[in-house]
């Protein structure tokens, strides 16, 4: 087997600075002993003398305006669980460890082209946020956890076996801080001189989970394949340091969002046409805000510029204190899908990008589409449709335009013939319709189509009550 750890060692403070615009400095506070201490801190109160342990009262007077946020795990494990739907690309063998991925990738070698280039494309493709990370390839996966925690972050990868490790530290090691503390008195500093002692003697000194953490570091106990679970449904949410009143703004939290949703359609082959958000308000209130799609998209480049656009036309209540994404109406990706690395891309995209933009910026109710209604009468004959629902009118035996007058046009006639920029000619018809004595409508029409002399073709009729000619449609300029 092969393993490779994904590290993000500053998993906590990614999370946070994912709904900030823009850098200011922050920490990540954790409570021990009823002193709250700084757990991470980001390059702005690095700068300003701020590390890892001291306590926040110290950090604050170092830096005007400190902001100290509280370090969230669940958060934390929930951004793994997205990022496993992210990695579920590479293989469906993942493990979640403490602010790491382990994912077994052995039988994916040949599909991405060995190690190296599999290695390549997981950094060129991680999602954005999750900076600084160390990825490192390993016999086992515990051997992958430790070496990724025990090197520092880099862009490259490491690539080790489990007797390249001897020399580590036992402070690197996946036991409990009592445990490394009590074999450093015992004069135990190093992987090798733990594991030269007897494995019994261990188990008696120090109890069995050593032992067993020790043989699957070293693989003399296999290490399990599990197999990752993708969840039914989607669900994310993001929480802002501060209020944010205008729109703008909100687009950067908003593209991460739709970063996770589109590595969680990818990873269910699976596309989507609504988006449910909730803006969570300062007053407490939940304000919805949905975008309906026309056709499904699981790719966040087909999806933010509608979000843009969306945002452009909403007005906020009140100041936003927090997003969350929910997407329940999951579909198989349409036909078309060339093969397993080709994305798919309908022949009718453009199409309907156009109609989402168009909602996007007009509002769904003033974008429509057209549908025929079984009615003689061309009035009648159609109505406003959800785009792309309506079904086309089938008139085989007669022309007809798709441009009709909101009413009808009276036309001058001489010697009985209509007029209109010059005598008309009748090309065809009659077309007769008789039609609408049961709704008070009647119409009892002769319809022809007639040519002006610039060319233009028209749709006109003659009432056969009065004998007035009428424009009612034109077939183009």
């Amino acid at each position: 087997m092969l393993w490779v750890c994904l590290h993000f060692p500053a998993l906590a403070l990614n999370l946070v600075e994912q709904g900030l615009p823009c850098e200011r400095p922050l920490v990540i506070e954790v409570t021990r002993r009823q002193r709250r201490l700084v757990y991470l801190c980001n390059a702005s109160a690095h700068h300003a003398g701020v590390v890892p342990g001291m306590t926040i009262p110290t950090a604050q007077g170092l830096v005007d305006g400190l902001t100290c946020v509280p370090r969230n795990e669940d958060a934390e494990h929930a951004a793994l669980q997205q990022l496993g739907h992210w990695a579920y690309q590479f293989t469906p063998h993942i493990q979640c460890h403490p602010a790491s991925l382990v994912l077994e990738v052995s039988r994916s070698l040949n599909l991405f082209g060995g190690r190296q280039p599999l290695a390549q494309r997981m950094i060129a493709q991680l999602p954005a946020g999750y900076r600084p990370f160390t990825l490192a390839f390993c016999d086992t996966a515990q051997a992958a956890v430790l070496a990724a925690q025990a090197h520092p972050p880099c862009d490259q990868p490491y690539f080790f076996s489990v007797s390249e490790l001897q020399d580590l530290s036992v402070e690197w090691l996946a036991i409990d801080t009592p445990l490394a503390a009590q074999l450093r008195g015992m004069g135990i500093t190093t992987l090798a001189q733990l594991l030269a002692l007897p494995r019994d003697a261990l188990g008696k000194r120090f109890g069995t989970p050593l032992v067993t953490y020790l043989k699957q570091l070293t693989g003399e106990t296999p290490d399990l394949l599990t197999h990752w679970q993708l969840p039914e449904q989607f669900s994310a949410r993001l929480d802002f340091l501060q209020d944010v009143e205008s729109t703008d703004p909100l687009l950067f939290p908003l593209r991460n969002l739709v970063s996770r949703l589109a590595d969680f359609l990818c990873a269910r082959h699976c596309a989507t046409t609504q988006l449910d958000f909730r803006w969570q308000l300062r007053t407490g209130q939940a304000m919805p805000w949905s975008v309906a799609l026309s056709s499904p998209v699981y790719r966040s480049s087909d999806i933010l510029p509608l979000l843009q656009l969306r945002l452009a036309q909403t007005r906020l209540p009140a100041p936003v204190v927090g997003v969350q994404l929910q997407v329940t109406d999951l579909v198989p990706l349409p036909q078309g899908q060339g093969d397993l690395l080709t994305p798919w891309r309908s022949d009718q995209l453009s199409r309907y990008q156009l109609i989402d933009k168009l909602k996007a910026r007009l509002g769904n109710d003033n974008v429509q589409g057209l549908a025929a209604v079984a009615d003689h009468r061309p009035e009648y004959a159609w109505t406003g449709v959800v785009p792309g629902t309506g079904k086309a009118a089938q008139h085989p035996a007669q022309r007809r335009p798709v441009w009709l007058l909101r009413s009808p046009q009276r036309l001058t006639q001489k010697k009985d013939m209509p007029m209109l920029e010059g005598h008309l000619q009748l090309l065809t018809g009659p077309e007769r319709i008789h039609s609408g004595w049961w709704d008070g409508q009647a119409v009892n029409r002769d319809y022809y189509v007639a040519r002006q002399p610039s060319g233009r073709q028209l749709w006109i009729y003659r009432d056969r009550g009065d004998g007035s000619w009428y424009l009612h449609g034109v077939f183009g300029v």
